[in-house]
């Protein structure tokens, strides 16, 4: 819980310096920046110390055959599901603190929901039914959003062998209990996010 609460403090004061944009100019393009610049300001800080420390565990460990910019960039997107018309930050702790105090509850609530995307009035309770859809499932619907730019084409990179331009099967995995060890990239984001 005292995690959860640095996470919170963090979220609240964070922000992006000129380093950190100098960095995503360097990693993503135009349309990768779009989806990137989507998401709320403490999910951008947050997955730029996923990425900065995705470097660090390159630099610390003895990995083979990684594709550093597939990494990074995987480390960038890998929240773009949770765009900052979907979800705010109270959302996000309401989400956290159900999936831990009332797990199946709020899974249930979460799937049900599915459905209110396409419902532009929503109440509040839909909103905040619908911020819980987008909490669970913001990797496939990250992953999604890649695919639409054409970013992926094979859907099985964790059974079948590692395609380097897989960014979004990366990204769709990165909160599932999955053998990583088929995909380098993946178990060092998996690594990087759960520190952070």
């Amino acid at each position: 819980m005292i995690k959860r609460i640095r996470q919170f403090w963090r979220a609240i004061k964070a922000k992006l310096t000129v380093e950190d944009k100098v960095f995503i100019d360097k990693y993503l393009n135009d349309e990768e920046q779009k989806l990137f610049f989507a998401m709320r300001v403490y999910d951008q800080r947050h997955v730029l110390n996923v990425a900065y420390t995705a470097q660090k565990i390159i630099e610390q460990n003895q990995y083979e055959n990684i594709d550093c910019n597939l990494l990074i960039r995987a480390c960038l997107l890998h929240d773009i599901g949770r765009t900052a018309k979907d979800i705010c930050l109270m959302d996000k702790v309401t989400s956290v603190l159900l999936g831990k105090f009332l797990p199946q509850k709020s899974k249930q609530w979460a799937n049900r929901a599915e459905k209110l995307k396409l419902n532009k009035s929503k109440s509040f309770w839909q909103k905040r039914r619908y911020a819980l859809y987008i909490y669970y499932n913001h990797a496939r619907l990250g992953a999604e959003k890649l695919n639409e730019l054409g970013l992926n084409d094979i859907a099985e990179i964790i059974r079948y062998h590692h395609d380097k331009n897989d960014i979004a099967e990366i990204i769709r995995y990165h909160h599932d209990k999955v053998d990583c060890k088929a995909c380098s990239e993946l178990q060092i984001l998996c690594l990087a996010d759960s520190l952070n």
